[in-house]
């Protein structure tokens, strides 16, 4: 990614669309559409809509933008910010997109691909579209950009975000393979704890941790300097890649790539400014046994990774459990309303988690080279999905993957 890069803009009114007249009472009429390749030119449209209801972590430009500077550039992909205004010149609308290529096809996706877990467009509330308003506006997009993408495949997008409806589950769409799984907290931890721990659980937990207690000295911390920080990553990684080799699969983990995406994402800005992903770890006896890492947006929490130490004399005190119940408990103390454990099954997800998002994935060909490979994405989506939620196939596929 070039530090100068070229900007976009088309008219909304070039293309035909029968929801511009429709409302006369100028409570809404859309304008122009702007294509940004350069984040930097659509930093203040960015700005008056990141904190939107409806909005995530994930189109916030501190997580996006650092993204973009090491995963994004390693994989490829050129932004593609579309930004929608108003008959006014205000904008209403923004979709932090990126432009890659699959073969002969060039596709249009979320920026932040599989590192996130609620992909959403960003809207200004109160705003009113219909199926044909938001086909028009990736229509315009992709007519008046010089990245010509032939396919629209906007993936893991939830029905709704925080309470609010995806603006985007309006036209065709497809259900994902899996579930955003998230609760509610309580600004009282010991409410929070009694609602999603049984007696029985709690008790166990209680057991795990003074076995851990009596063994060494054990601490739940959240790293804030360089050096905290630095030795948090440097367990996470070496944890994490453990887990995966174990299983005989290669990671993103090990990519430099994500190395320096996560240092850039967890360090602290001037004057204290909080990170994009803040770092959870827990210690024992000197070391780190376990970690998590996650951002805060708008009073949400969303935890991304976690890795624990695999040593059977560690883990089978369940250190990462440990730790999340630890920091769900401090984020009630910080007064957060929510979080959210991230796409995908898992046992530990089942206890502490109030509801399964469901998640949809839209595909929007725009060319014929899109038309054909629309047959060909709908097809592996459906595969997929059928996989990770049959009994015996997804079982089997782990197994597979396992064995290399």
């Amino acid at each position: 990614m070039g530090d100068v890069q070229q900007s976009a803009t088309s008219t909304w009114t070039s293309i035909s669309s029968p929801a511009a007249s429709r409302r006369q009472d100028g409570a809404r009429t859309l304008g122009r559409v702007d294509v940004h390749e350069n984040p930097a030119d659509a930093d203040a449209a960015w700005a008056a809509l990141e904190d939107s209801p409806g909005g995530s972590i994930y189109q916030s430009r501190r997580f996006l933008l650092p993204w973009l500077r090491t995963l994004g550039e390693a994989g490829g992909i050129t932004p593609m910010i579309v930004v929608a205004h108003d008959a006014r010149g205000e904008p209403v609308a923004l979709l932090p997109l990126g432009v890659s290529r699959s073969g002969p096809a060039r596709i249009a996706g979320f920026l932040g691909g599989a590192d996130s877990n609620a992909n959403l467009g960003l809207f200004k509330p109160g705003l009113d579209l219909s199926p044909a308003d938001l086909e028009s506006v990736l229509r315009a997009a992709a007519a008046k950009t010089r990245l010509k993408p032939d396919i629209f495949v906007l993936t893991n997008q939830p029905k709704k975000w925080d309470g609010v409806p995806n603006a985007l589950d309006l036209f065709s769409s497809l259900p994902s393979a899996s579930y955003c799984h998230g609760g509610v907290l309580d600004a009282d931890p010991a409410v929070f704890l009694g609602i999603h721990q049984s007696k029985d659980a709690a008790k166990k937990l209680r057991k795990k941790q003074k076995r851990l207690e009596d063994s060494g000295a054990l601490r739940f911390f959240i790293p804030r300097t360089a050096p905290d920080i630095a030795r948090v990553l440097d367990a996470f990684f070496a944890q994490k890649v453990a887990t995966f080799r174990q299983k005989n699969i290669h990671s993103a983990f090990e990519t430099p790539e994500m190395r320096s995406f996560l240092e850039r994402s967890c360090c602290y800005g001037p004057n204290g400014a909080p990170p994009a992903i803040e770092l959870y770890a827990l210690e024992h006896d000197g070391s780190v046994i376990a970690t998590y890492g996650g951002g805060q947006h708008l009073g949400h929490l969303h935890l991304m990774f976690n890795s624990y130490d695999m040593d059977p004399e560690i883990s089978r005190s369940s250190p990462g459990d440990l730790l999340l119940r630890m920091l769900l408990e401090q984020k009630c103390r910080e007064g957060l309303r929510g979080f959210d454990l991230g796409v995908g099954e898992a046992r530990y997800k089942n206890s502490w988690c109030d509801y399964s998002e469901p998640m949809f994935d839209s595909v929007l060909p725009i060319t014929a080279l899109g038309h054909a490979s629309r047959i060909a994405e709908v097809a592996r989506r459906a595969a997929k999905r059928w996989i990770k939620q049959s009994k015996w196939a997804w079982p089997l596929a782990r197994m597979l993957m396992r064995r290399g």
